[in-house]
């Protein structure tokens, strides 16, 4: 039995379709299951809640070989620490009680850099990996640049003033992938039930690296994690 949370989402939605796809038996949680397609809600387990209740989680994984974790974004959350950690705690416990065992946790590159202390969200992605880590679990930390499908956001602001605008550099070079890519990626690891141990997998492109082990850096790229930037953000005119 295969859990994934955030079946709803961009990520989790793809990811759910794959493993559909490969007939695996596939137990869901999810606030409002009628946002399932009702294809999908004839084909799955429901557990209805939010995964970060102890006892929402606890019922789902009871059984479950491998879990899909993904934190939902939460700007209501008191601190970025609160959002992703705080939230994953109860999970993490009940993977331990419940006799899971395989994770894939959608992380972040930035593992092993200079600013991997204090970089946001990539910094509370990273502790999420190490507290699922300490639990014992088979972890597999899908390690993410920024997402292609980001970059939509620009279009409107492309069609009526003819620019494109980031907070960096305009020659910073920068990894990125594609929400198709990373639920690829997962779906494949969770249908495989022949790894353990604790790993990351940076997913950079279609030729994704292998898992690297902890300790030790991730594959290393000219931006790293973002850290503050205190320029100004470039005006750059689009050809």
């Amino acid at each position: 039995m295969i859990v994934v949370t955030a079946p709803t989402g961009r990520i989790g939605r793809l990811t759910l379709e794959r493993l559909l796809a490969a007939d695996a038996a596939v137990r869901v949680i999810v606030r409002d299951p009628a946002r399932l397609p009702a294809a999908t809600r004839a084909r799955v387990e429901v557990v209805q809640g939010t995964h970060g209740d102890r006892e929402v989680v606890n019922e789902a994984f009871t059984g479950a070989d491998a879990l899909f974790w993904l934190v939902p974004a939460d700007p209501r959350s008191p601190s970025v620490e609160e959002a992703f950690v705080g939230f994953s705690r109860p999970a993490a416990q009940a993977v331990k009680d419940q006799g899971v065992k395989r994770v894939v946790n959608v992380s972040a590159l930035g593992r092993g850099t200079p600013v991997a202390d204090r970089a946001g969200f990539v910094t509370a992605s990273l502790a999420v990996d190490d507290l699922f880590a300490s639990t014992g679990v088979g972890l597999r930390a899908l390690a993410m640049p920024s997402f292609m499908e980001n970059l939509l956001r620009q279009t409107e602001l492309i069609r009526t003033e003819g620019l494109f605008t980031m907070p960096v550099s305009g020659s910073l070079k920068a990894p990125a992938c594609a929400v198709a890519d990373i639920a690829a990626v997962a779906a494949g690891l969770l249908l495989d039930d022949t790894w353990t141990g604790v790993g990351e997998v940076p997913v950079l492109d279609r030729k994704t690296s292998p898992s690297t082990r902890w300790p030790g850096s991730c594959p290393t790229s000219s931006s790293g994690p973002s850290a503050s930037n205190r320029s100004p953000p470039p005006r750059s005119r689009t050809g």
